[in-house]
């Protein structure tokens, strides 16, 4: 099975994790397990680093270390899809309740075949859903609420995950902190689409829970060796035959990114910017858009 849904919202989105929020422990690995891709540019004066993420990750996974150290240990400013604060997360809330919910009586039933519905009402206690509550939400949020209870349950935190681990490593070290899109804009490219449409993205979603773990592994294996091949394959491929949600949260995202990008470029400085490792590679991905307009980004990992 390729993992169409649960890659594309776990390796391209951070707003849900809000939700999902723990606490642990910063420590630098030993010994790593991973060596997640890393690109560089450097003009002379500006040096930035993109690293691709993935917004849940196991906390036994030694990833943090390396290179990653190092940039992290020069750095002057590190930039996230989406800084999230207390301020953030309230409005990610507001946003969810305005756009996230059924009106009108309408029930997420409507939207799915009977022995799909039977199989969340038998899935969600082991994720720690309640499917009465569920059921009054629009698909696009039921699926990221079920896909990151999947992998939580499976044993992924938020907290491990490169967008919050930096974060926290950065607003200790007081670095500037930056995004690169609003909260709005990062929610808009989920909910923004016609309930047929987010019906198809929920139904990948439940046909995923059954290989769950598989589809899990896989992930981190292609993740950790940074593989270009393998990371297109896994991450981007299935994503594609998702053509409008694809469109929205990935295509569209890249091409609003690279001006802002761009701006990074012309600062005297170290700069690290880590987004979702599915924005940064093969055609139409940041780091190929970016050479189009003549800039030398060079893999370092």
């Amino acid at each position: 099975m390729r993992a169409r849904s649960l890659i594309l919202k776990l390796s391209t989105m951070a707003l849900i994790l809000f939700v999902f929020i723990s606490c642990s422990e910063l420590t630098e690995a030993d010994g790593l397990d991973a060596h997640p891709a890393i690109w560089k540019l450097d003009n002379g004066s500006a040096q930035v680093y993109l690293i691709g993420s993935i917004h849940l990750l196991p906390p036994e996974l030694k990833w943090y270390g390396g290179k990653i150290k190092k940039i992290l240990d020069i750095a002057d400013e590190v930039v996230f899809e989406v800084h999230m604060t207390s301020e953030t997360q309230d409005q990610a809330r507001a946003i969810t309740v305005q756009n996230g919910m059924l009106r009108n009586g309408d029930k997420l039933s409507n939207y799915i075949t009977k022995d799909e519905y039977d199989f969340l009402k038998k899935i969600t206690p082991e994720l720690g859903i309640s499917i009465e509550t569920i059921t009054n939400f629009q698909p696009w949020f039921a699926s990221i609420a079920l896909s990151v209870s999947a992998v939580i349950n499976e044993g992924w935190d938020p907290e491990a995950g490169v967008d919050r681990y930096i974060q926290k490593i950065a607003t200790q070290r007081q670095l500037k902190i930056t995004d690169l899109e609003t909260i709005e804009v990062q929610m808009e490219a989920l909910y923004n689409h016609p309930l047929d449409v987010q019906a198809n993205m929920l139904k990948d979603t439940i046909s995923e829970l059954e290989d769950i773990q598989k589809l899990t592994l896989e992930m981190i294996d292609v993740w950790s060796s940074g593989n270009e091949i393998r990371l297109v394959d896994i991450f981007l491929e299935p994503m594609r035959e998702q053509s409008e949600l694809y469109a929205e949260i990935i295509t569209s995202r890249n091409k609003n990114w690279v001006p802002r990008l761009e701006e990074f470029f012309k600062k005297k400085q170290v700069t690290i910017v880590i987004v979702g490792t599915a924005h940064l590679i093969g055609d139409g991905g940041v780091v190929e858009l970016l050479r189009q307009k003549g800039y030398d980004i060079n893999r370092m990992q």
